[in-house]
């Protein structure tokens, strides 16, 4: 993420927990994140990349799972886990996605709604790759990302990147996904991606 988004979300974060903090505001969110713990595995830990105020890893962790929360802004992390009083159901980790600090095969799943498109087009594939790295065989990926085309740099400062079907398909693929399932546009737009990674690796 870079500098400007950056500073954006810490200068923003109780304004930005108080438009996302709950499903309400987004009709079919809470079905797309049903839809991947679909494919997980009991109790897994699930590492929720760029988790915010804590949302979706209550709604995993209500489920039986485990979180790690991931976020690169120390406000909403701060947030996330103070929203989130659950003990040691979730656990926080200050990182920018281009320097994840897991283990291979470390993770029993992966949620990405609405934080890889903060990343510069170049540097979406190789995080793809390292999130393919730190899954455990057969654990899945929800990715979920606008659909449109290039990129921007809004008003207030935050950049985002805009993607397809065929480009979101390509990045899963190319990283050793399989059983590859695109859904949306919806929600205004979003496409949401499900795969798993092959129990051979």
């Amino acid at each position: 993420m870079d500098g400007d988004t950056l500073s954006w979300y810490e200068t923003n974060a109780a304004h930005y927990i108080e438009r996302t903090g709950s499903f309400e505001f987004f009709h079919g969110l809470e079905a797309d994140l049903m839809e991947f713990m679909n494919f997980l595995r009991s109790d897994s830990t699930v590492i929720d990349l760029g988790s915010g105020g804590g949302r979706d890893a209550r709604r995993i962790v209500e489920s039986g799972h485990s979180v790690i929360a991931v976020d690169a802004s120390p406000a909403l992390l701060r947030r996330c886990l103070v929203e989130a009083d659950m003990s040691r159901r979730v656990l926080g980790v200050n990182a920018d996605l281009l320097a994840l600090p897991f283990a291979r095969g470390s993770a029993g799943g992966i949620w990405a709604c609405g934080s890889m498109l903060h990343l510069r087009r170049h540097e979406i594939p190789a995080v793809v790759s390292r999130c393919f790295e730190i899954l455990r065989p057969g654990a899945p990926i929800g990715l979920s990302m606008k659909e449109g085309r290039g990129s921007e740099r809004r008003g207030d400062g935050r950049f985002f990147t805009y993607t397809s079907r065929p480009e979101l398909n390509g990045w899963l693929l190319r990283a050793g996904f399989e059983r590859i399932r695109i859904t949306g546009p919806s929600r205004n737009d979003w496409l949401l991606a499900i795969a798993v990674k092959p129990e051979r690796y």
